[in-house]
């Protein structure tokens, strides 16, 4: 019995070491990828490019991605999952200010990766992942609550979009308050 649970043991180390060695393979990628695109455009980037930069294989490469754009989608991903998580700790009705705060602090350590998934024309894939995940809250059923979820998703994207394309020169607070006042003109019949 001994035996077997000390191999039993051995074989989560095992599978923990793997788990962590891949989970670190990735983030070489993905950081490849980032410094590349700082200095090229994305479609001149190669796969050979990316394992040279990071320092993998290529088989650990396509382990991990089967393309380039599998790469993006990945950190896009994190960046949504983050972003939709920070903000749904608020209600939007009754606590708008909280709501907003929460999307523009949680965005700001991803601007960088959100510019460069823009230069890489990746908006659309950025608008459908928010879609997407926020969709998954939402009972089939409940068309109302679909179509009012992309009306805001798609607000919430060209705001950050304008934010982040404008270098953040407006605090987290600040940007909060604003989106505030375009809800409240919205409400009160002020279109700017």
């Amino acid at each position: 019995m001994s035996d077997e649970k000390t191999e039993l043991q051995r074989m989560e180390i095992l599978r923990l070491s793997n788990l962590e060695s891949n989970r670190i393979t990735k983030e070489c990628i993905e950081s490849a990828l980032v410094l590349l695109m700082k200095e090229q455009e994305f479609h001149k980037i190669s796969i050979t490019d990316i394992v040279r930069r990071a320092g993998v294989s290529r088989t650990a490469y396509y382990r991990n991605y089967s393309s380039k754009e599998d790469i993006l989608n990945s950190m896009l991903q994190e960046v949504v999952d983050q972003t939709v998580k920070a903000m749904s700790l608020h209600d939007p009705v009754k606590e708008p200010f909280e709501f907003w705060y929460a999307m523009f602090q949680c965005i700001r350590p991803y601007s960088e990766t959100f510019q460069l998934l823009l230069k890489a024309n990746f908006g659309e894939s950025i608008l459908h992942q928010i879609n997407r995940r926020v969709e998954e809250d939402i009972a089939e059923e409940d068309i109302l609550g679909r179509y009012s979820a992309a009306l805001w998703n798609g607000a919430a994207y060209s705001i950050l979009t304008k934010w982040i394309e404008s270098d953040m020169l407006q605090s987290d607070e600040e940007m909060a308050e604003l989106c505030c006042e375009i809800i409240d003109n919205f409400k009160a019949g002020h279109q700017h």
